[in-house]
């Protein structure tokens, strides 16, 4: 019972294994079966810390700044560009990559705790603790398998590192680091810190696409910074309170645009999570005392899905501004716009939440 499998949907099959708290696509596992075991280490061994703990945050708060560099110098690497060159086709130059301390983690086991090993002995025990290593049944330390071969995306909160993400390339999807982001300290959504000094705030899920946008606005391009929660599902309603102490009086909630819906077995049309999460999350944020309002952003032609930065590298930084301004409705009038037959589910998921200010 410790190892789930999801096979659905075909060719995205995905395992979670609740002992190790390795998750993933299948594709991934079963690429492993075909790489050499690795090799025995024959350095002092390794004592682990404790599970997360909280005075121990600050440890991992210098891991996550060791590592973060580390990564920033192998993104630049010239043996390497297809990370650099990735992060080039969605929108970002050199300076805004700088500006967002964007690196890559090798596809390689071993490199990482080498690393640590020579540049932060005293902290390597904490580094499992912290989500950065793991170790084999045979004893082996190695980098946690989310952050090999993975952009590395620092969550920081004035200056300091608080967190990484990391992204696959190529392919799809984000990951977190293992463990509970609360234990770890973690304790703010990702560009934090420009969104203390707007009064409009962009909410989205999706790191890349908050840092675009993020990165126009701190040039003038775009009416407001945006913010990245990790996963739709995760918002903390703390930080729409921390939103409104902080002067922020106007969140917009601007999460992927579908051209379809889901269907369930009886072929009735449901909520897109992406729905469903701004009916959740806008609860929550007019709960603290923000003003909510909803941008459903525009398909391009024959499309069948947007996202911010998606629409900003084809319309440009200017039309999102001016889209922001002209298009953003409130919560109201959004779920209003649902289809009739959708509106009893959204007021079950408004119910589910805060304040059942839909009822």
């Amino acid at each position: 019972d410790r190892f789930h499998i999801w096979l659905m949907p075909t060719g995205r099959e995905r395992f979670w294994c609740r002992r190790c708290e390795r998750k993933g696509l299948m594709s991934e596992l079963h690429g492993l079966s075909s790489q050499p075991p690795a090799q025995p280490q024959t350095n002092t061994p390794y004592e682990p810390a404790p599970p997360p703990q909280p005075e121990h945050v600050p440890q991992y708060r210098r891991l996550y700044a060791i590592v973060a560099s580390w990564a920033e110098a192998q993104l630049r690497s010239p043996w390497n560009p297809d990370p650099l060159r990735y992060l080039h086709t969605r929108g970002f130059d050199n300076e805004q990559i700088g500006w967002a301390r964007l690196g890559y983690a090798l596809n390689d086991p071993a490199s990482l705790v080498a690393h640590l090993r020579c540049h932060a002995p005293l902290l390597l025990p904490y580094a499992g603790a912290a989500g950065l290593v793991t170790q084999t049944l045979n004893g082996v330390l190695e980098t946690h398998w989310n952050l090999r071969g993975r952009i590395v995306i620092p969550y920081q909160d004035r200056g300091q590192i608080v967190d990484l993400r990391t992204r696959r390339f190529p392919g799809r999807g984000y990951t977190s680091l293992a463990g509970s982001y609360q234990a770890r300290g973690v304790s703010t959504p990702l560009c934090w810190d420009e969104a203390r000094q707007s009064e409009i705030v962009i909410i989205t899920e999706g790191e890349l696409k908050a840092l675009a946008v993020t990165a126009a606005y701190r040039r003038g391009l775009i009416i407001a910074p945006a913010l990245a929660h990790p996963g739709l599902s995760y918002f903390r309603s703390e930080w729409a309170t921390s939103l409104v102490r902080a002067g922020v009086r106007i969140a917009i909630l601007a999460y992927d645009a579908r051209l379809d819906r889901p269907v369930n077995q009886a072929g009735e049309q449901e909520l897109a999570p992406e729905e469903r999460w701004t009916i959740r999350h806008g609860q929550s944020l007019a709960a603290a005392g923000l003003q909510v309002r909803v941008l459903d952003l525009p398909l391009a032609p024959g499309a069948i899905k947007e996202d911010l930065d998606s629409f900003m590298l084809r319309a440009g930084p200017k039309a999102l501004s001016d889209l922001l301004l002209s298009s953003a409705i409130p919560l109201s009038v959004f779920v209003s716009r649902l289809p009739p037959a959708l509106h009893a589910q959204a007021k079950r998921v408004a119910n589910e939440g805060v304040r059942p200010w839909l009822r």
